[in-house]
């Protein structure tokens, strides 16, 4: 009797941390619920500003109305300065583009991220060099500077599709890409001789120069003709 009273008090003692071990399953905590307020205020509309880092367009700064999940209304402008290497006898070679631009935004779904949108704008890049020259005049050689200067002015469109990410402080992130197309693409060439205005004169009638001057026109306008693809590396807005 003592033994089977032994056996029964050793079975409950080791039976009961097996009990005490035992755990519930936990429950997964579910995802926060966005409240109708906290959407309101992520999709709230308003004045915002613009600044876009792209390519080709490295820095872009603007203004505009944006509508999150419907459609927005920008504008931006664009300058970008850079000294080049010296090249092919072609010394203090500098380019310089800048434009405008009013874009055109719809966001077509609540659920998803994509926007596709629409840009048309003004475009100018200019280069700008200087070479020595050897002239002759009255059988005497000289050699001169020469700066010559070559602008390409046009307009584009850009239709362009991406994804942007809207939050609760205002702040709005975007990536895209699209397709930069110039039309009505003007190129002039201009230069002179800057230490002689006499020299300048002279050059200016030399119908060699005038040959040069309409094929450096003719391949700027060529090469302003180029449509060339446009990325969004990111796009940042803020909505006051």
């Amino acid at each position: 009797m003592r033994l089977r009273l032994i056996l029964i008090i050793l079975a409950f003692g080791f039976a009961e941390p097996a009990i005490s071990r035992s755990r519930t399953p936990s429950k997964k905590e579910a995802p926060p619920v966005e409240t109708p307020e906290e959407k309101a205020r992520r999709l709230r509309p308003g004045w915002a500003a613009v600044t876009e880092i792209s390519i080709p367009h490295p820095i872009d700064i603007g203004f505009g109305y944006i509508r999150p999940k419907g459609d927005s209304h920008m504008g931006s402008f664009g300058l970008f300065e850079k000294n080049i290497a010296p090249g092919r006898g072609v010394r203090d070679i500098k380019l310089r583009m800048q434009h405008l631009e009013y874009r055109f935004r719809s966001e077509p779904s609540e659920r998803h991220p994509l926007y596709w949108q629409v840009a048309g704008g003004y475009q100018e890049i200019q280069i700008d060099g200087t070479r020595s020259v050897t002239l002759t005049q009255d059988q005497v050689n000289f050699t001169t500077d020469i700066q010559g200067s070559l602008l390409i002015r046009s307009l584009y469109w850009t239709p362009k599709v991406g994804i942007t990410k809207h939050f609760k402080s205002g702040l709005t992130l975007s990536w895209g890409f699209g397709y930069m197309i110039p039309a009505l693409v003007t190129s002039d060439f201009t230069s002179r001789v800057p230490e002689d205005p006499l020299v300048d004169e002279l050059m200016q009638q030399v119908g060699s120069y005038q040959l040069t001057k309409r094929e450096l026109e003719r391949i700027g306008k060529r090469v302003g003709q180029l449509g060339i693809p446009h990325v969004d590396l990111i796009e940042v807005i803020w909505r006051f």
